[in-house]
């Protein structure tokens, strides 16, 4: 979102989001950025250009007779207006970013638990088992309750970090006016920042294009052995869960911009955190069914050389529900918007 857009929104966003107002916002982008583009041909900063634009058109209720919405404004000015939330200031802002900057860590850990809980089954089976005969009883024993302890512990790292940030729940929902103050400090926080997030962004991209290779190279060097693709299957895993947590971690000043900005939609959330309590009921209990289904599927029929593909499925599987979870934390904050506005 860039000036002009905010300072669109500070000026309409006390009035009621009608299709008119609509229009008129419109038609005064279109000056001011008409305008800003006259300066920077003058020689102007980008920044002088856009304080000089902000400065000549004033508040909205002096270009109003300019756009024709004095009537407008003044049936608005007339109606009945919902109580405005609380605003928040700067040493509270500046509290919830430092508690998401400590908490980030918990999240990423328990991100990475949930996607390596497999590992250590999948480990001990290659280590005791063999293409005549089953793996040994204690390997499983012991697999499985890794995988149980990594999925525990992953949840109660979650549980931590949600805890930690009970007390700016408020700013976590955007239940909050925001002040032009608040606005300077979550901008500089993400500037300061974007070159880690970038430099994050771009490592768990190359590991997340790269995670199929240790898989596809151990099923082509191994094809005397089935079970050696398991070793291969865990580096996947290691490089995806790598990725998360790289990502997860670094993403902590986007993560607290966005909540002080009001502008969620290109957070790219956990489903742990959806605001949505039926994607929030789902990837609570997803990897744990995950894990039941593979143990019951190898135990039953023996085929552990075959059930390791449910764990790539079911990780494809949880990126589509963080896909559907943005989607409906987007659709939420516009109804919440538009609810605001009436």
């Amino acid at each position: 979102m860039n000036v002009i857009d905010s300072y669109l929104d500070t000026l309409f966003g006390p009035y009621p989001d009608s299709p008119r107002l609509r229009e008129a916002r419109l038609e005064l982008r279109a000056m001011m950025e008409d305008k800003q583009q006259g300066l920077l041909e003058d020689g102007l900063t980008q920044s002088q250009a856009v304080g000089r634009v902000i400065a000549e058109f004033g508040t909205l209720e002096e270009v109003a007779p300019v756009l024709g919405i004095d009537a407008e404004l003044g049936r608005a000015a007339a109606a009945p207006t919902a109580p405005q939330a609380p605003e928040i200031d700067v040493p509270r802002a500046r509290e919830y970013v430092e508690a998401v900057h400590r908490s980030q860590w918990l999240s990423a850990t328990g991100v990475a638990l949930f996607v390596l809980c497999a590992a250590p089954l999948l480990l001990l089976i290659a280590a005791t088992g063999s293409p005549q005969g089953d793996p040994a009883g204690w390997a499983i024993a012991v697999g499985i309750s890794a995988v149980l302890v990594m999925v525990s512990l992953g949840v109660v790292l979650m549980t931590v970090r949600d805890a930690r940030l009970k007390d700016y729940e408020d700013i976590d929902q955007g239940d909050f006016t925001l002040t032009p103050q608040v606005r300077d400090v979550a901008e500089r926080i993400w500037d300061e920042n974007r070159r880690r997030t970038t430099i994050a962004g771009a490592v768990a991209i190359v590991l997340f294009i790269l995670c199929a290779l240790p898989t596809i190279l151990a099923a082509l060097l191994g094809a005397q052995n089935s079970l050696v693709v398991l070793y291969g299957v865990c580096l996947t895993l290691a490089m995806v869960a790598t990725g998360l947590a790289v990502m997860t971690r670094a993403g902590w000043a986007d993560s607290a911009s966005s909540a002080l900005l009001q502008d969620q939609d290109d957070e790219d959330e956990d489903p742990e955190y959806s605001t949505n309590p039926v994607v929030r009921a789902i990837a609570a209990v997803y990897w744990p069914v995950m894990a039941a289904i593979y143990l019951a599927w190898s135990f039953l029929t023996g085929d552990w050389h075959v059930s390791w593909v449910l764990w790539p499925v079911a990780g494809v599987l949880y990126a589509g529900l963080s896909g559907l979870s943005v989607a409906l934390r987007s659709e939420d904050d516009g109804s919440r918007a538009r609810t605001r506005r009436a």
